[in-house]
């Protein structure tokens, strides 16, 4: 520093004067330091200082130790956890400081949206870790109740995650109702909530959107999901009249018809395309409309 930047240093002056940068330049040297040693160690080698990152979360539950660096100190754990998540290969320790470091990031700043996001999505590539994705996500919905990218991302991991659709779409259906949610989120949930077995409820979320919609396009849009969700019923329900018919006669009925001679079903429903629904040799049912059946497809 030269003579003309130099600062005298008021006479009187409080302690925390000069203890204050004093602990602001250590923290950043730590902190940096730590950053730079992690980049340097090639993957697969080293690790975490697992007992730092504990003691990081310990201050952060107790915000009066961050003498007024709430904001400096979230953004250096979100600095290290960036650093973390970025790693090709994350071992378990690794989701273990990641959902750490979130937590530290959230305790000194609660309002900070982009932690919970990423952090739940990354913990949720991890299916040991998903129940702490959850809770970062969950976190973050409490902040910020009116984010539906919260709900989203929860439904998305209950249905690729944890393999329940039904909850995913419970998800969904939150989600769709927040403002600002894309105009497909009813669609798609109604999809998981028909996989998950709950046709019925995908038709009352169906039916409560298309009341409030006013576009036409997208009107239509679910006006057709709720005849391809209504043929999922039928065809779920006409399953299940078969199997009672099996388990009744011992043997396969010749024909729909013969469900209702057998008394295992009221009538045959009518199939809302103008369609007919059909008793195909194997012993499985379909509409004579639709190609396929209602699925949200993913990968196996």
């Amino acid at each position: 520093m030269n003579g003309k930047d130099a600062r005298p240093i008021p006479r009187g002056a409080p302690a925390s004067y000069f203890v204050l940068p004093v602990l602001l330049i250590a923290f950043s040297s730590v902190f940096s330091s730590h950053l730079l040693h992690e980049r340097s160690l090639s993957e697969g080698k080293g690790g975490k200082d697992e007992r730092r990152v504990i003691l990081q979360h310990e201050i952060s539950m107790r915000p009066s130790l961050s003498l007024g660096f709430r904001n400096f100190l979230s953004d250096l754990a979100w600095l290290e956890a960036v650093q973390v998540a970025g790693s090709r290969r994350m071992t378990p320790k690794e989701y273990d400081t990641l959902y750490l470091l979130t937590k530290v990031v959230s305790n000194y700043d609660p309002r900070f949206v982009v932690p919970y996001l990423v952090g739940g999505l990354v913990l949720g590539d991890s299916s040991s870790h998903v129940p702490q994705a959850l809770e970062t996500l969950e976190r973050g919905w409490k902040h910020h109740p009116s984010d539906w990218r919260f709900p989203f991302y929860m439904g998305y991991l209950h249905y690729f995650s944890l393999g329940d659709p039904a909850e995913g779409g419970r998800y969904l259906e939150a989600a769709s109702r927040l403002p600002g949610s894309p105009s497909y989120l009813p669609l798609l949930a109604s999809r998981m909530l028909v996989e998950g077995r709950s046709p019925e409820t995908a038709l009352a979320l169906l039916s409560e959107m298309i009341k409030q919609e006013t576009d036409p396009a997208r009107w239509e849009a679910i006006r057709k999901r709720i005849r391809e969700v209504a043929v999922e019923r039928d065809l779920q329900l006409l399953e299940g009249a078969i199997a009672q018919y099996r388990r009744k006669a011992g043997g396969a009925p010749g024909s729909l018809a013969d469900l209702v001679r057998a008394g295992v079903l009221r009538a045959v429903p009518s199939e809302p395309n103008g369609g007919t629904y059909l008793l195909l040799p194997d012993g499985t049912v379909r509409s004579s409309r639709m190609a396929e059946r209602l699925r949200v497809f993913r990968p196996r």
